[in-house]
C-alpha cells in the first residue's frame, strides 16, 4: 500500500453530522474516499455485492417479522422470489443477464446457508429490534448506525448478515466492531448486550464474541480518534489516499490524483464534470439541523 497526501478544493462543506461504523471503515482504508463520499457528497453507484447484500437483509427482515410459524423455507423463497424481482426492476438500467444471474444465484446460497446455521421458527425477536437504529454521543461525536437484529433469549445478542464469506482471522476484527460499536452506543442508552454475532451466509459460518469491555472501549477511542483525524483533514484541505489493491473497486480511482498523475484537483469543476461522466448523482445536504438526523438527503 502506498499512501499520498492529495489536496482538495474547498467544496464549503462541514463533516456529516454522524460518524456511522462504515464511514469509520472507508476512513481507515482510504481517507480520500471518505473525502469523496461523505463530505463532498458523491454518491458512490450500486455494486453488485452490495445489492445482494440489500436484498437477502430485505428477504431476512421480512422474514422476521412474520409470525415464528410461518418462517420456514417455502416463505422464505415466497420472499426472495417478491423482493428480489422488485430489486432487479429498480437496477435494471444497469443489471444484465449475466449479474442478474449471479445475483439470483448468490441470493439463493445465502438463503440456504442461512437455514443451514438457525431456525427463523425458534428465534425470539421483536419487529422493533430488526434494522434498528443506534445513536449515541461519545465525546461530542454522534454514533450513527443501524443494526440488523437484537434477539434477548436466552441473553442480549446483535446480530449481524454478511453475505460474503468469514475471512480470515486478521480480518475479523474489522467487522466485530462494527457490531461492538452497536453495542457500545446501546450501553451508553442504558442497554446492556451480552454478546456480538456476524453469520456469514457466503459460508454459513458465525462468530460470537462477548461484549467485554475492552472491546468496546477501544471500539469508542477508535470512533473519536477518527473523528479528531477527519476534521484536521477538513481544515488542512488535505487527505491522505491510500492506494492497493482495493483501489480497483472504487468509484473514484479515475478521479484520484493518487492513482492517476492528470486527475484534476478533487473538488474543483473538472473533477465534478468527470465524476458525473463515470454516471456518479451528487447528494444534496439536508436543510434539517445536524442534531435530527443524517447529512445527506438519504
Amino acid at each position: 500500500m502506498v499512501e499520498m497526501t492529495v489536496a482538495v478544493e474547498d467544496v464549503g462543506s462541514a463533516l456529516p453530522a454522524h460518524l456511522s461504523p462504515s464511514q469509520l471503515s472507508t476512513f481507515e482504508k482510504c481517507e480520500l474516499s471518505y473525502w469523496f463520499s461523505s463530505v463532498a457528497g458523491w454518491r458512490e453507484p450500486p455494486q453488485l455485492p452490495q445489492i445482494i447484500g440489500s436484498l437477502v437483509h430485505d428477504v431476512l427482515e421480512n422474514l422476521m417479522k412474520l409470525p415464528k410459524v410461518e418462517r420456514d423455507k417455502a416463505m422464505a423463497w415466497d420472499l426472495l422470489r417478491e423482493v428480489g424481482a422488485n430489486t432487479i426492476s429498480v437496477h435494471q438500467s444497469w443489471l444484465t443477464d449475466g449479474t442478474i444471474g449471479v445475483l439470483k444465484q448468490r441470493s439463493a446460497d445465502s438463503l440456504s446457508n442461512y437455514f443451514k446455521l438457525e431456525d427463523p421458527s425458534q428465534v425470539e425477536v421483536l419487529i422493533e429490534d430488526l434494522e434498528r437504529p443506534v445513536t449515541a454521543i461519545v465525546k461530542d461525536v454522534k454514533l450513527y448506525g443501524r443494526l440488523d437484529r437484537i434477539t434477548r433469549k436466552p441473553l442480549t445478542r446483535i446480530s449481524d448478515y454478511k453475505t460474503g464469506k468469514k475471512p480470515a482471522a486478521k480480518y475479523l476484527p474489522e467487522s466485530l466492531r462494527q457490531v461492538m460499536l452497536y453495542a457500545a452506543g446501546l450501553k451508553i442508552q442504558g442497554e446492556t448486550v451480552h454478546e456480538v454475532e456476524l453469520i456469514y451466509l457466503g459460508s454459513a459460518d458465525r462468530v460470537v464474541r462477548p461484549t467485554y469491555p475492552n472491546a468496546l472501549d477501544r471500539a469508542l477511542l477508535d470512533l473519536v480518534n477518527a473523528r479528531g483525524n477527519m476534521q484536521v483533514a477538513l481544515e488542512r484541505k488535505a487527505w491522505v489516499a491510500k492506494t492497493g489493491p482495493l483501489c480497483r473497486y472504487c468509484a473514484f480511482e479515475k478521479v484520484c490524483p493518487a492513482r492517476n498523475s492528470d486527475a484534476p484537483t478533487p473538488g474543483s469543476e473538472a473533477s465534478n464534470q468527470q465524476l458525473v461522466q463515470l454516471g456518479l448523482e451528487k447528494r444534496v445536504r439536508s436543510n434539517l439541523p445536524q442534531e435530527s438526523g443524517l447529512p445527506f438527503d438519504d
